[in-house]
């Protein structure tokens, strides 16, 4: 398809092959002017041929319209006459037009298809590559997947003791790995898709206190679109589950009420900051992230992962402050 190409780029170059295939065409027809005496145009077919592959439907056109006007003036006996003896010459020209007018109209078509050809396959080479991408994406959100729900298990089996509490961590397990099947539908739900990670994470918020019955809590997000890639926002849904879930244990219980106010946010320094709070009692001890709490391990270890730090306190007006820095986005 490179001929393509050059006459996108240079349109011009179909004028000058036509001009120098008339040239060619005209000078070999006058050199053996004695043996082709009775084929005037003879060389001229090969002349507009060779400019409807190269030049297009518009320079053969206008080759042939300038052959026909050469050859039946210098080739037609008398030569250098307009003199046209009937069938005789009258045939040779019709005979050159309907010749001419079928290369230039078949390789006008035959252009047109390649050129349709070309681009149905630029578009298909477009569609593989997207298609190699998006399944790269997929196997690379698989593996992160994988991965977390490796790590959960992980912290989970670190608590098992007796039988019992096998029994007890498999609950456990079978409950926070439901929350990563919730959090992964939310987050690649193609009608959320507009509405960014504030609208995922509010539904998934509401979706964890429907499960516990607890639809009394309120709760109010604000999460502009910062740069964020879908396995960073796999593990802060992660923390918001699990500090949804503690408020729903320990602000909640015994209330009929609640409010949950989650923010993610970007400090000006370019620090990112996750904030969950509740309008609880608070925590009555601060909890150590790297204690014996589960709930809190699992928000640490989150945290870690998108290379950040977890830190967890009371607010001023009452109720815990769960808050996850994040490093500027790379880039």
């Amino acid at each position: 398809m490179a001929v393509f190409d050059i006459l996108v780029r240079r349109p011009w170059t179909g004028w000058v092959v036509g001009a120098a295939a008339f040239a060619v065409a005209f000078l070999a027809r006058y050199h053996f002017s004695e043996s082709m005496g009775g084929l005037p145009f003879v060389t001229f077919f090969l002349a507009v041929l060779l400019t409807s592959f190269v030049g297009g439907w518009m320079p053969a056109t206008a080759v042939a319209a300038a052959s026909l006007l050469a050859a039946s003036y210098f080739f037609l006996p008398p030569p250098g006459a307009w003199s046209f003896a009937w069938p005789r010459d009258i045939v040779a020209m019709g005979f050159f037009i309907l010749v001419a007018g079928s290369q230039i109209a078949l390789v006008h078509r035959l252009t047109k298809a390649l050129a349709r050809l070309e681009w149905k396959r630029a578009q298909m080479e477009s569609m593989r590559a997207s298609e190699q991408l998006m399944f790269s994406e997929l196997q690379h959100r698989i593996a992160n997947g994988i991965q977390l729900v490796a790590s959960l298990l992980s912290l989970e089996a670190s608590r098992v003791e007796t039988a019992e509490d096998a029994s007890a961590v498999l609950d456990d397990a079978v409950t926070r790995l439901s929350i990563v099947a919730t959090i992964h539908r939310r987050l690649h739900d193609p009608a959320l898709g507009e509405a960014g990670f504030e609208k995922a994470i509010e539904t998934l918020a509401r979706d964890i206190l429907s499960a516990a019955g607890r639809k009394d809590v309120t709760v109010s997000v604000r999460a502009p679109r910062l740069a964020i890639t879908p396995a960073d926002a796999t593990s802060l849904s992660m923390i918001v589950a699990e500090a949804v879930t503690n408020a729903i244990k320990h602000a909640f219980a015994g209330r009929e009420a609640g409010r949950i106010d989650i923010r993610f946010e970007s400090d000006p320094d370019g620090t990112r900051r996750l904030t969950l709070h509740d309008d609880g009692p608070g925590f009555a001890t601060t909890p150590d992230p790297e204690g014996d709490s589960l709930g809190v391990l699992v928000m640490s270890s989150m945290a870690q992962r998108l290379g950040g730090r977890l830190e967890l306190g009371n607010a001023a007006g009452g109720g815990a402050l769960v808050t996850v820095l994040l490093p500027p986005p790379a880039g």
